[in-house]
C-alpha cells in the first residue's frame, strides 16, 4: 500500500478520506491547507497526494504549481477533489497533471479508492521495468 498526503482545509472531508484509506491499508498523512502541505513533502515524499482546490493560505493549485517546480515532486501523482466542478483553475491543474478531479458532493470513497490504487500499480509497474 502507499504513502497518502490528503490537503483538505474541510476537517470532515480530510478526516473520513484519511479514515478510509488508512481502512484500505495505506499510511495517511493529512493537513488543512498547502502551506502545511509543503511542509508534509519536505519531510516525506507522498506516493500519491489527494487535494482540495480551495483552502486559505495556499489553494491546491498553487501547492501544485509549487510542487511541480521540484524535480523530487514533479512526478507525485494529484488527485482534486473540489465542491467547484466548474472552476475556471481546474484548466490549470489538467496542464500541471492531475490525474483524476472528483466532485465533493459526487463521489465516492470508494472510486478514490480505486483510482489511487490504480496509480500506485501503475508506479509499481514502472519500477520494475527500471
Amino acid at each position: 500500500m502507499g504513502q497518502i498526503l490528503v490537503v483538505d482545509d474541510d476537517a470532515d472531508t480530510a478526516e473520513a478520506t484519511a479514515q478510509f484509506l488508512r481502512r484500505s491499508g495505506h499510511k495517511v498523512r493529512s493537513v488543512p491547507n498547502g502551506r502545511e502541505a509543503l511542509a508534509a513533502l519536505s519531510e516525506a515524499v507522498p506516493d500519491v497526494a489527494v487535494l482540495d482546490v480551495r483552502m486559505p493560505e495556499m489553494d491546491g493549485i498553487t501547492f501544485l504549481e509549487v510542487m511541480r517546480c521540484y524535480l523530487r515532486w514533479e512526478a507525485v501523482p494529484v488527485v482534486l477533489i473540489t465542491g467547484y466542478p466548474d472552476d475556471p483553475r481546474l484548466t490549470r491543474a489538467h496542464k500541471l497533471g492531475i490525474k483524476h478531479v472528483f466532485t465533493k458532493a459526487a463521489f465516492e470513497l470508494d472510486e478514490l479508492s480505486g483510482v489511487i490504487d490504480g496509480l500506485l500499480a501503475g508506479q509499481q509497474g514502472v519500477g520494475s521495468q527500471a
